[in-house]
């Protein structure tokens, strides 16, 4: 028996996974800070494991309904850390709906994606490059040397990749991205490229919540099809328009959740 979608609400609910009604900073965008008055905390849902294992039953179970899996290998894919959880239970129920196929669980890790860099000096010290890169004095190097050329690797983001072995569960096999809260559909993104770089095929998206709005969508994310539990549109406020603020103060903020006390450092409460 299905959940219905008041059951799936009264389980994030229940288990604070949801909070509205408070005043929260959310993480920055790229047009600036925003607050609001909800909040979505993922963590707070992975102690509750039977929670978890309902809620990945009905992943499954759509999945294995309404798409053919017409294979007798299948992985489940999440991005570290938290969705690796829902890659275990995901496959558990699919094993149960299809007994005759193989369910792999499989994590997608984040590395940065680094460049590199060179960088003449013409002076001893220390040159400051994802962490400190030293440079050896100028006169022991000998008298006829005016610089110094360095190598190092500049960070300019990151990526996911499918790696410990795993790549070799995925290669050719049908897979299915699980995820436990989508805002910009980013990190789920990243996670379609590891697959597709293993030798992949996706199916489709799983997600226990899409907080996006209707912004994010199997369109967006180039996938096949988005499935969420429970889709939810927050309504934010630009920091300096924020009504929470201008009612209850600044230091109102929560700072066990979000960016609050990033906010309150910034205003030198």
């Amino acid at each position: 028996m299905s959940l219905s979608q008041w059951e799936i609400k009264d389980i994030f609910t229940q288990t604070k996974t949801i909070i509205t009604g408070d005043h929260f900073v959310y993480a920055k965008k790229e047009t600036g800070w925003f607050h609001g008055s909800d909040y979505i905390n993922k963590d707070a849902i992975y102690p509750y494991t039977q929670y978890v294992s309902n809620l990945c039953k009905e992943i499954a179970r759509h999945f294995s309904e309404v798409s053919p899996l017409g294979s007798y290998r299948y992985a489940v894919v999440g991005p570290t850390v938290g969705a690796v959880n829902l890659t275990q239970w995901t496959a558990h129920w699919f094993s149960n709906f299809s007994p005759r196929i193989v369910f792999f669980a499989i994590c997608a890790d984040e590395e940065d994606v680094l460049l590199q860099r060179q960088v003449n000096l013409s002076c001893k010290g220390e040159f400051q490059a994802n962490g400190k890169v030293k440079i050896e004095d100028i006169y022991r190097l000998g008298s006829s040397v005016t610089k110094v050329e360095v190598t190092y690797f500049e960070k300019i983001g990151t990526k996911r990749v499918i790696k410990r072995g795993y790549n070799k569960h995925v290669e050719g096999v049908k897979c299915l991205i699980v995820e436990d809260v989508i805002n910009s559909g980013a990190t789920v993104a990243k996670t379609r490229d590891a697959i597709l770089e293993a030798g992949g095929e996706i199916v489709g998206v799983g997600a226990l919540c899409n907080r996006s709005g209707g912004k994010v969508t199997a369109e967006t994310l180039g996938v096949p099809e988005l499935f969420s539990l429970l889709d939810v549109d927050m309504k934010m406020f630009p920091e300096d328009e924020c009504p929470i603020c201008k009612e209850r103060g600044p230091a109102s903020v929560r700072t066990d959740l979000g960016k609050g006390s990033e906010f309150l450092v910034r205003k030198g409460l």
